[in-house]
């Protein structure tokens, strides 16, 4: 298995630069962040080139959301514009939101006048539309599921088993899942045994621990485990680090790499 880093998260008192620097002395095979509009990314190539570490991933979502059918114009030139990014910087990965966050990392726009089948199919279609744009630009799109309880109230698409619903229905090989561990630890549970049942369908996996998403090894998630299982089931691809480290970043993305590299 290969490992990311989330530099959004780790190295927070570092430079942005200086964290791709220190995910590649670590050993990482990649980076990944959020948002692309409020960074150089010429740098942040330039900079991954001579460390020596890979540009994973980065967010698609530029604004609007998937639930809402009036809004799919919005999301669609926003997500054409985050695919002309990542072909510049030969990124191969972005991943996918079903709604537009707010400041506070809750949905921003609720919709409440929407029912529940309208709101799948507008994502459905949604989905249609993005999965040919994605393969144009040879680029997979990771759909990921959010957690409600905690950190996102109001998003859409909060469990996974929906999730892997859409993408059998759009069956498209450059649309997958982002499978969250901390996400779904928090709202399903049954992680191991989701996981191996739709391996077909996670095109990467996300980690932190349950309670305060800290590092693996801080909470109730037994993550020894949970990497014995994939690396038995013949999971080859990336394992995305995506956590707050409670004390020493260093020490925290060093022991958490470990663990993937063990």
């Amino acid at each position: 298995m290969k490992a990311s880093l989330c530099i959004e998260m780790v190295f927070t008192d570092l430079p942005f630069l200086e964290r791709i620097r220190q995910a590649a002395a670590l050993g990482y095979d990649a980076v990944e962040f959020w948002n692309w509009d409020n960074k150089d990314l010429p740098a942040i190539q330039r900079t991954a080139q001579e460390a020596g570490i890979e540009v994973l991933t980065f967010q698609s979502n530029r604004g609007g959301t998937l639930i809402n059918p009036a809004q799919r114009d919005q999301v669609l030139a926003g997500v054409r514009e985050s695919l002309a990014q990542a072909q510049a910087l030969g990124v191969r990965n972005l991943f996918l939101l079903t709604d537009e966050l707010g400041e506070d990392r809750s949905v921003r726009y609720r919709f409440p006048e929407l029912s529940a089948e309208v709101r799948r199919q507008s994502v459905l279609e949604g989905l249609c539309a993005l999965a040919p744009l994605a393969a144009q630009a040879g680029v997979t799109l990771h759909l990921e599921p959010l957690n409600t309880l905690v950190d996102h109230g109001g998003y859409w698409l909060d469990h996974s088993a929906p999730g892997f619903a859409l993408i059998r229905e759009v069956n498209s090989p450059h649309l997958r899942l982002l499978y969250d561990i901390y996400h779904m630890q928090v709202m399903e549970g049954n992680l191991i045994q989701t996981m191996l049942d739709h391996l077909d369908l996670i095109g990467h996996i996300h980690v932190a621990d349950v309670p305060g998403r800290h590092e693996p090894g801080s909470g109730e998630i037994h993550y020894p485990g949970i990497f014995a299982a994939l690396r038995a089931a013949g999971y080859d691809r990336f394992i995305g680090m995506e956590f707050a480290p409670r004390g020493d970043h260093r020490r925290a993305a060093g022991e958490a790499l470990a663990l993937v590299k063990s």
